[in-house]
């Protein structure tokens, strides 16, 4: 059978996570004989290359709010029979022409279905539209929902769920929310990311690779000013390089060679504040190359998303430090799926001794934690498969119930003072970064509207002054003005 595939790939900047998201689900589907796949991409040239399947190009939405929303709309209009809604070579009809091709879609896992990434959650929308429209089968896989949604973008979500064969999250929170949007639990099902043991299948670090300490920290820094984020996260380095003797390995999952400004930026600027000299700045690798040095290292550091998953995938301890609530939610729900969500911290832990704590706990205890974490894991791994082998047969048309969420990991009981402190900041700041980002959003899109009816009012006016000053308006006021004359006369 053939599958259309949508993973966010073919980006500009490369993204690890995200393209190592597709080649998981690409294998898991193949591993199931669903071996013809098209993966919807922004580049299929590259797409092609990078995962050696058939590729097509994905519909590409407007960043704007009120832009996106218009397109989504023209699209249903389209769906629904207005053919017009949409000029004949319009981006959506070659994307139509594919989906029809395909005998399901599966819209594999990531952190995209939100309002900061809005253009990202329209294109899913509208892929899950046509796929309905077609009466394709429709699987979501291993999904981050939310946590910040504007009113429009969480009903824009509820639908795209409410279309879905079966719906994967990969937190508990998000498993929540989707509940929250209605989505019934039968369909519904908490689970791991689709990249979870990518690491595994993967060929390991070079055989003379000195032990190391694995880091990956993107640009993000909540409110902290630039030279003291810096400054605070080489400090920490820097000691757990002295107590470890071990070097350290800064391994970007996000960047592009030229732009050099996320990930690349990020670790050029933590190496210039260390001491140390025990240190390697690598470039940006393929994803099968950067899960391998993930899993390779002694244990990761990191305020990425992808690392924390392949570390606990491989059995190699992590601490992680969320910049935002965002990254909280997803960076807890990683490593709380393998009962280590007290090795995330939150931005404030670098103002106190609290990330430092759990850096150097998790140095100390590392050889229990990697035991804590293979217990888990062949069950984890069962879980995983039985994930996918829903996907497949829903893809083939067998509707089944979703397979039962996670069970409950074992909390890794680490004894720190920073899981309180920690604590204690996520219950005073988080759902306050939560409404403020939603508000921000929901600000901007007003004034998005704003904009446009201003707009709308000018040119309103620009056509009144036109139609003042025209032949046909001075002789229809003319006309109205006898018309009152002769109603008058008439009158006496």
């Amino acid at each position: 059978m053939r599958v259309a595939l949508l993973a966010d790939v073919g980006q500009s900047v490369y993204h690890v996570g995200d393209e190592a998201i597709a080649h998981a689900a690409t294998n898991e589907l193949r591993s199931r004989g669903i071996d013809e796949l098209v993966l919807l991409s922004r580049d299929p040239a590259q797409t092609r290359t990078i995962h050696g399947t058939d590729s097509a190009k994905t519909v590409e939405f407007p960043w704007e709010p009120l832009g996106r929303e218009k397109y989504l709309d023209q699209i249903f209009q389209v769906l629904g029979g207005e053919t017009e809604a949409l000029p004949a070579d319009d981006q959506f009809w070659e994307l139509f022409r594919v989906v029809q091709t395909c005998d399901a879609v599966l819209i594999a896992g990531g952190g995209n279905m939100n309002s900061t990434y809005g253009w990202l959650l329209y294109e899913r929308a509208a892929v899950a539209a046509i796929a309905n429209h077609l009466g394709k089968p429709l699987v979501i896989s291993g999904q981050t929902f939310g946590p910040v949604l504007t009113v429009k973008d969480a009903a824009t979500l509820a639908c795209l769920l409410e279309s879905a064969d079966l719906v994967g999250a990969r937190e508990s929170q998000s498993r929540q929310l989707a509940l929250d949007l209605g989505v019934p639990e039968l369909k519904l099902s908490a689970g791991l990311d689709d990249a979870a043991f990518l690491a595994a299948g993967v060929s390991g670090t070079p055989a003379d690779t000195d032990s190391y300490i694995g880091v990956s920290f993107s640009p993000a820094k909540g409110g902290l000013a630039e030279d003291e984020f810096y400054r605070a996260v080489g400090a920490v380095l820097d000691e757990i390089a002295e107590v470890s003797g071990l070097g350290i390995v800064f391994i970007p999952h996000m960047d592009s060679p030229t732009l050099r400004n996320q990930d690349l930026h990020a670790h050029e600027q933590v190496a210039a504040t260390m001491t140390t000299t025990n240190l390697t700045l690598l470039e940006v690798l393929p994803f099968e190359e950067t899960a391998a040095m993930t899993a390779g290292a002694s244990m990761v550091i990191t305020s990425r998303y992808h690392p924390a998953v392949f570390a606990t995938g491989a059995g190699v301890p992590a601490v992680a430090l969320s910049a935002d609530h965002y990254s909280d939610i997803r960076l807890s729900g990683a490593l709380g799926n393998w009962g280590l969500g007290s090795f995330n911290l939150p931005l404030t832990s670098l103002l106190t001794s609290s990330f430092r704590e759990a850096v150097l706990a998790a140095w100390a205890q590392r050889s229990e934690i990697q035991a804590h974490l293979r217990n888990l894991r062949r069950g984890r791994v069962r879980e995983s498969q039985a994930w996918w082998d829903a996907v497949a047969l829903s893809l083939k048309g067998q509707a089944q119930p979703a397979p039962p969420n996670l069970s409950p990991a074992p909390e890794y009981a680490s004894h720190g003072p920073w899981t309180t402190e920690a604590a204690a900041v996520r219950k005073a700041l988080g759902q306050v970064q939560l409404r403020a980002a939603v508000a921000e959003l929901e600000l901007h899109r007003e004034r998005d509207v704003c904009h446009v009816l201003a707009g709308d009012r000018d040119s309103i006016r620009h056509e009144l002054d036109e139609l003042a000053g025209s032949k046909a308006f001075r002789v229809a006021s003319i006309a109205w003005r006898v018309t009152g004359m002769l109603k008058r006369v008439r009158a006496k």
